[in-house]
């Protein structure tokens, strides 16, 4: 933080710095560099991905398998699929599937060769999940976990988590960064597009439909880095990823992240023989 991240941001002889954690302190190294000498500040920050399963989705399995990555590295995942746009036609038998799916999932000793869902990264950290699942407790519905529990001496594990809520409340909106889904009901395609959009984030986004007409009309519309279809949160070394608006800017992975580090320079020469 301040003995490394603020010296390396405010540093003159950078020319060139990227970065991956929070909006907030993404934030700051904007502020660095404007207050210095304006270096170039690539981020890759919060997210909170939009999920939206159509009623034309035939394999509700495969649908709430992929939903329920939520839940993977206890949600400490900046394109975590946290936010599921589901039709409300399908929205009780895929929640159920996914419920099923989340016990599964209840944290353990992360030695156990059986673990599948671990710590938090420490007590802070679980402390501000806690309380936006509190908040969530006074604001939406709560319908699975929402607990805090001791694992051999240690709190600082967090339950599989759902609320159904309404798009605008805080836990639908703000990057929790913990094993928490938020359920959102739609009714039409352009209804979940608004909803998807509506978001200060745009890191990733997934659709799931076995219509391929609606998969390119919808992933045309969504305002993010990457999106995928009939499938969540998928990355490869081989394509550009990274987001826009509060997600960040630039890309890694693949040969457009060498573009972070490069400048482009103009000669011109007058020749006289």
């Amino acid at each position: 933080g301040e003995d490394v991240g603020e010296p390396i941001g405010r540093h003159g002889d950078i020319d060139c710095l990227a970065f991956t954690g929070s909006t907030e302190t993404g934030k700051r190294f904007l502020r660095y560099a404007g207050e210095s000498n304006m270096k170039s500040v690539w981020l890759e920050c919060g997210g909170k991905s939009p999920n939206i399963v159509f009623a034309d989705t035939a394999d509700l399995d495969a649908a709430a398998r992929q939903a329920a990555k939520v839940f993977y590295n206890q949600g400490e995942v900046c394109s975590s699929p946290s936010r599921l746009l589901v039709e409300e036609s399908i929205k009780d038998a895929l929640v159920a599937r996914i419920a099923a799916i989340a016990r599964d999932h209840a944290p353990t000793d992360p030695l156990d060769l059986a673990c599948l869902m671990g710590a938090l990264i420490d007590e802070e950290h679980v402390g501000r999940v806690m309380a936006h699942i509190e908040a969530g407790k006074r604001e939406a519905r709560l319908l699975l976990g929402g607990d805090r529990v001791t694992i051999g001496g240690s709190a600082n594990f967090v339950t599989p988590t759902i609320f159904e809520a309404d798009p605008s409340v805080r836990i639908a909106r703000e990057e929790i960064f913990g094993p928490v889904l938020c359920v959102i009901p739609f009714r039409t395609e352009e209804e979940a597009i608004a909803i998807a959009n509506d978001s200060p984030y745009g890191l990733m986004a997934s659709v799931f439909t076995d219509s391929l007409d609606r998969a390119l009309r919808v992933s045309d519309a969504l305002e993010a880095g990457t999106v995928t279809v009939n499938a969540t949160d998928l990355i490869s070394p081989l394509v550009p990823f990274g987001g826009v608006r509060q997600s960040g800017n630039g890309r890694d992975n693949s040969m457009h992240a060498f573009d972070k580090y490069t400048a482009l320079k103009t000669r011109w020469i007058t020749y006289r023989p």
